[in-house]
């Protein structure tokens, strides 16, 4: 009977040392997988194993597009009215403002001076004050919050005046004809800074100048000011005042978007680049040929091209070999047209075509043939404008003479 009684404690004591193993081996199983054990097992008493599992942060939205890119095709932000884009016309105050406070019953806080390079403003037994990013009213209920705070019964009458602008540096990008970092006086206008780099170039789309605008907190204002309509329309332009900091970006008109656009309206304005340059390539008699680059105003077609040609010049030209080579962006190439100069002086609109910067005129079926020879043997392929004009400029170097 002792005999078998103890059997059975031996059996109970193995039975109860299996199932702490048991549940020993499903702790660390747990714990390998990176799961969470059961809340029944005493954790705090085993060791860890495996990294830990991190919760997952949500990603930040990504802007609509980074500070130093062209927004896609297609994109159009809201449009700005001068009227109803309150958030633009607020002034942010910066570093390098300098303000003015006063409060008028307790003249031992007022104050005058710049904001420093903290974005911080003093004020006299208040200390420092953030002020960076925050509009005039904004300054004036947070000083006088702090003060009925800290120092007085009830929160007093501030009154917030800028003394001092700081300059405008900003970032000028898209169809512009000088892109790139700009310092502007304060308040500068748009419409001052697209005259100031030099102007649009033709293929802009003055309907859609965005502006875009980081505020302190990181909110992002971003507005489309469309220069075109009021020219067209004979309204009043947008009086859109820059600020530190915006990035401005002038679209390029789209394929399909084009139509009812005037370009040659555009062309006289002060609103893009004032002339162009036109490349004439042309034979000389007895042999040989010329490269000449010619500026004409903005808007000139083919026949202003021919007039600027002087007397004195003697050139074999033939109505039937005039073609005009232009890089095309959308088809990211070298297109061809055929110009046919008797038919442009009898008033034909299709052979009088509107220029371009950087159209190259030739006035010879010969070398038309020569210099799609030379575009077959460069090892550096025409990828945009400027490759394109100097692809033009060497194949004259290396093959004619160059009388310029």
């Amino acid at each position: 009977m002792q005999n078998q009684e103890k059997k059975v404690k031996i059996k109970m004591f193995k039975s109860r040392k299996f199932s702490q193993y048991l549940l020993l081996g499903c702790t660390l199983c747990f714990a390998v997988m990176g799961t969470t054990a059961p809340r029944t097992l005493a954790q705090s008493s085993l060791p860890a194993f495996g990294p830990p599992n991190p919760t997952p942060e949500t990603p930040a939205a990504p802007p609509s597009f980074q500070r130093d890119d062209i927004p896609p095709q297609g994109y159009s932000p809201p449009t700005y009215n001068d009227e109803s884009s309150k958030q633009f016309l607020l002034y942010r105050l910066g570093v390098g403002d300098a303000i003015s406070v006063t409060v008028p019953n307790f003249p031992e806080f007022s104050s005058t001076g710049p904001v420093d390079a903290e974005g911080t403003f003093l004020i006299p037994i208040l200390g420092r004050v953030p002020v960076k990013g925050l509009t005039l009213d904004e300054v004036e209920t947070k000083i006088s919050y702090e003060l009925g705070q800290k120092y007085l019964k009830e929160q007093p009458e501030v009154i917030a005046v800028i003394s001092t602008l700081r300059p405008v540096r900003l970032i000028l990008l898209g169809e512009i004809v000088r892109p790139g970092y700009y310092n502007a006086a304060p308040n500068t206008l748009l419409t001052d800074l697209l005259t100031t780099a030099g102007g649009s170039t033709g293929k802009a789309d003055l309907r859609s100048v965005i502006v875009r605008r980081t505020l302190v907190d990181g909110t992002v204002l971003e507005e489309a000011v469309d220069l075109y309509t009021p020219l067209i329309k004979g309204t009043k332009i947008p009086e859109f005042r820059l600020q530190e900091g915006d990035s401005v970006v002038v679209s390029r008109l789209e394929v399909g978007k084009d139509t009812g656009y005037d370009r040659a309206l555009i062309a006289r304005t002060t609103l893009i680049q004032p002339t162009i340059t036109v490349k004439l390539l042309v034979p000389l008699i007895p042999s040989g040929r010329i490269l000449r680059d010619v500026v004409v105003p903005n808007g000139s077609d083919f026949l202003d091209i021919l007039a600027t040609l002087p007397s004195t010049d003697v050139l074999r030209i033939k109505s039937d070999e005039v073609s005009l080579l232009r890089f095309d962006p959308e088809k990211g190439g070298v297109v061809t047209q055929k110009l046919n100069p008797r038919g442009a002086l009898r008033g034909d609109i299709a052979q009088n075509v509107m220029l371009e910067d950087q159209d190259v005129i030739i006035v010879s079926r010969t070398v038309l043939g020569e210099i799609f020879a030379f575009f077959n043997i460069i090892t550096q392929p025409i990828r945009d404008l400027q490759t394109f004009s100097t692809t033009i400029t060497n194949f004259q170097n290396n093959f004619g003479n160059n009388n310029n």
